[in-house]
């Protein structure tokens, strides 16, 4: 076995992330912002986090399972990562409709249906009913966690079989289903109800897996791409993803327009991220994106229904001040993303990450 290597810490890849993440909640922040929708294709900001995760996930744990690491070991690291944020958003979901049945009679929703909701939440199972609007009415941003989860699992579980080979045979045939199924939607925003929770599984698969064998790739590219060792390449990668994010054309360019995105724009962005060196005076504001990219994701929306269901309640119209009440809602997510990753999230794992390591030397 061959010693792990020190890890490389990608903070352009984590300002991507923070960005992308905020991103997309000004996308679902919108109504409260804007007469229209705020960087309308944010949406393929998903497809970016798988991809940015199959890039991350190979740097890290490659080398790792091929020294042993064995898949119970992975599915516990992944979840004691994930697990935690996402159990508080999915409480403040829950939270949110006890307090909306007490103070919205009008809108009862019983407490069995509540109870449901919050147990398949917990567990990560799905609703594919038509009666709700997302698989995860709770916390509608946890469809792509699920498939995250889902690739994840898949990764470690046929690792041997990874071959760059196989690798390229997967992100091809996914992107052949991926293609079809946007062009029968007429967008790649799937993946988040019942109808098209099938369309999800080539959506994630094709991004996570390419992010592999981007990554996989890296010393081979690497000597030809010397030249984004000087510049503003990283700034610009940034302004490139708000780019993309803020163009939506219509009819049938935004087939063509997601497809690009994903399979050209979005591996060069990493690429580029991965290769170019970190400004030093943006290195720390760039790991804190990093850092507070995925709180922000995982709670913004059950934070966006409490602020909206208030101000409902007590006959607010946030409508009618945007984008005021949209910024200080956007500012507040900031906020407390950061706040609970400080005193909850990053506390919680330590905590399990101690667990863990008692239990292995204790077997």
């Amino acid at each position: 076995m061959q010693p792990a290597a020190p890890r490389h810490v990608y903070l352009n890849l984590d300002a991507i992330r923070g960005v992308a993440a905020i991103s997309v909640m000004l996308y679902h922040f919108s109504p409260f912002l804007a007469d229209g929708k705020v960087l309308p294709s944010s949406y393929l900001a998903v497809d970016l986090f798988f991809l940015l995760s199959g890039f991350v996930i190979a740097h890290a744990y490659d080398r790792k399972i091929e020294n042993g690491m064995g898949f119970g070991s992975f599915v516990a690291i992944r979840l004691i990562r994930l697990y935690p944020l996402y159990l508080a958003g999915t409480l403040l979901g829950f939270f949110y409709l006890l307090v909306k049945n007490r103070l919205m009679p009008a809108e009862y929703m019983p407490l069995s249906e509540i109870g449901m909701q919050l147990t398949t939440g917990m567990l990560f199972v799905p609703l594919v009913s038509d009666a709700y609007h997302t698989i995860f009415p709770l916390n509608p941003a946890s469809w792509s966690l699920f498939f995250e989860l889902i690739v994840n699992f898949a990764y470690v579980a046929v690792f041997v079989l990874l071959s760059r080979r196989v690798l390229t045979g997967i992100v091809a045939v996914s992107l052949v289903l991926l293609a079809v199924a946007s062009i029968l939607a007429g967008t790649l925003d799937f993946g988040m109800t019942g109808k098209t929770i099938l369309s999800g599984l080539p959506r994630v698969t094709f991004s996570f897996f390419l992010g592999v064998l981007l990554c996989r790739s890296m010393a081979r590219w690497q000597g030809s791409l010397g030249f984004l060792r000087r510049g503003l390449w990283v700034e610009g990668a940034i302004l490139l993803t708000l780019a993309i994010f803020a163009i939506a054309p219509g009819g049938g360019a935004r087939v063509a327009y997601d497809l690009a995105a994903i399979v050209v724009v979005f591996p060069i962005m990493v690429m580029t991220g991965a290769v170019a060196p970190t400004a030093p005076l943006l290195s720390g504001f760039y790991g804190w994106l990093g850092r507070i990219s995925y709180p922000i994701y995982i709670i913004h929306t059950p934070m966006l229904m409490i602020i909206a269901g208030a101000g409902k309640a007590f006959s607010i119209d946030p409508f009618a001040h945007h984008p005021w009440f949209g910024i200080v809602m956007a500012v507040s997510v900031v906020v407390i993303a950061d706040i609970a990753t400080r005193v909850y999230d990053e506390p919680v794992r330590r905590f399990l990450q101690r667990q863990m390591q008692r239990a292995r030397a204790v077997a």
